[in-house]
């Protein structure tokens, strides 16, 4: 005979508090800290010698600034740009 367990879930009882959004500014001052933190692991993944995690991590870095520049100046990075032509 097998024996049969059932699981049941229940919600929690403790919630989160909500919180308040975060201001553009604080928002920029958050992204910059991540800024940081993928320059570090980028810094990281050279020393290890893996170009393609270097790649990824550059990348993911130029987005986090598009988005601290866009959150500080009100304008999209390249809103200004002509990106029609290539390089």
């Amino acid at each position: 005979m097998t024996d049969v367990f059932e699981i049941i879930v229940e919600p929690s009882s403790r919630r989160r508090r909500s919180r308040a959004p975060l201001s553009d500014k604080q928002r920029a001052a958050a992204l910059f800290r991540v800024w940081h933190g993928v320059r570090d692991m980028i810094e990281e993944a050279e020393r290890l010698g893996d170009s393609e995690l270097v790649h990824f991590l550059a990348i993911s870095q130029l987005l986090v600034e598009e988005r601290i520049t866009t959150l500080t100046c009100g304008v999209p990075a390249f809103a200004i740009v002509d990106t029609s032509l290539p390089n």
